[in-house]
């Protein structure tokens, strides 16, 4: 006895049925794909995020670190905030009086210059005065300011402190949040930022950062930090 084969239109139903599977399969896979690419796009947003308000942070409770005399003396402010731009201010390194410096003078010797540079801003301070100036140029040891000396300090009391000055802002027409400091080319700290809000109390000495990328608006990374050096100085 003959056994019997599939008929045509048996075998035309099967590949038609094979044929759907597959592309609902191709279907299902493209779907599953097109997912995993946006959560994997959102996931590393977010950390980058994440990062960029743990570098801030940082920065935040570095603020006036080093600078209690002309902080109490009001020559500076360790934090200033201006629109959506945030500034902050420490002490990088300080540098000893080798003579004593009388009011009226632009030129101060030093110790020792290296790390100083024209251009960088410093506060000759001793244990009452305090004054802020700029580097014009540099002379040996000699330190010469843009602008003339206020008050008279004693060599062996004074100090030369050189600011750090780390500041925030977000390029508006590129979408990204760039850090600088001093004078350094800005670096690119976080793209597609679509939201950059400090905001500091001084009276409450708190500060309060609000961060969104530019994709998803609605969900805004927020922190809060209280500097404890300017704490220290303006309890």
């Amino acid at each position: 006895m003959k056994k019997k084969g599939f008929s045509l239109l048996e075998t035309l139903i099967v590949l038609g049925l094979s044929l759907l599977i597959l592309l609902a399969a191709f279907e299902f896979f493209g779907i599953t794909r097109s997912l995993f690419l946006k959560l994997k796009e959102a996931q590393e947003k977010n950390q980058a995020i994440q990062a960029a308000l743990v570098k801030l942070r940082i920065d935040l409770l570095r603020a006036g670190f080093g600078l209690e005399v002309p902080l109490r003396a009001g020559v500076i402010e360790g934090i200033d905030v201006t629109g959506t731009s945030l500034l902050i201010l420490s002490r990088e390194e300080t540098f000893a009086l080798s003579t004593d410096a009388s009011s009226g003078e632009r030129r101060i010797s030093l110790e020792r210059v290296s790390g100083l540079s024209p251009g960088r801003r410093v506060c000759l301070a001793d244990e009452g005065e305090a004054e802020l100036h700029t580097i014009a140029a540099l002379e040996g040891t000699t330190v010469v300011l843009s602008g003339p000396l206020e008050a008279s300090y004693l060599g062996r009391a004074a100090q030369l402190l050189l600011l750090e000055e780390v500041s925030y802002f977000l390029d508006d027409r590129s979408g990204i949040l760039r850090r600088k400091v001093n004078a350094s080319p800005a670096q690119p700290l976080l793209d597609d930022t679509g939201l950059f809000v400090p905001v500091y109390r001084q009276e409450d000495n708190l500060v309060r950062v609000s961060l969104a990328g530019k994709t998803n608006q609605e969900r805004i990374h927020e922190f809060s930090v209280f500097p404890k050096n300017l704490g220290l100085v303006h309890p």
